[in-house]
């Protein structure tokens, strides 16, 4: 017997004309339909606004999606998030599929952010790379040893601690 499973899912950021971003998380597949919208406030990152919508064959704890995705209003996205969002959405009167929601919807915002400066790092070589790697790193410290790439012995520090 052969079994499929299809799931799909998309996020989308979109800069509002009154300065916020709106975010949406869809998830479509063989058994649940879930979309989530939320509202971002800059330049602080709160989460003003957030809603919810569960569809096709949805457990009968996650009914009140609707409801609890509310508790995330007044959230700011940043240090601790996963933590938070684990605490308000998570727990066995919560719903993963929320929690999951809320922290993809959040690395989208921050991507929405980070993706240019990426963009302009990798078009860059040679010494001049190294010097916006050098000013990336003096511009943010906890950038060291936060991930393989900034190790010590990594060929990025090396390159930084010889130039």
């Amino acid at each position: 017997m052969t079994i499929r499973f299809l799931r799909n899912k998309v996020v989308e950021v979109s800069p509002q004309t009154d300065g916020r971003l709106a975010v949406s998380w869809r998830q479509t597949d063989d058994l649940l339909k879930a979309e989530v919208n939320i509202k971002v406030q800059l330049p602080d990152l709160e989460i003003v606004a957030a809603t919810a919508e569960l569809g096709r064959l949805v457990p009968q704890a996650w009914k009140g999606a609707s409801e609890l995705i509310k508790k995330v209003e007044g959230v700011r996205i940043g240090a601790g998030l996963r933590k938070i969002v684990q605490g308000l959405l998570g727990g066995p009167r919560g719903c993963p599929v929320l929690a999951h929601a809320i922290l993809e919807c959040s690395n989208a915002v921050i991507l929405h952010f980070t993706r240019p400066v990426i963009q302009v790092g990798e078009s860059l070589e040679g010494e001049e790379k190294m010097a916006n790697l050098r000013e990336m790193i003096k511009n943010n410290p906890r950038l060291v040893r936060s991930c393989v790439a900034f190790q010590d012995d990594s060929p990025i520090m090396q390159g930084l601690t010889s130039g």
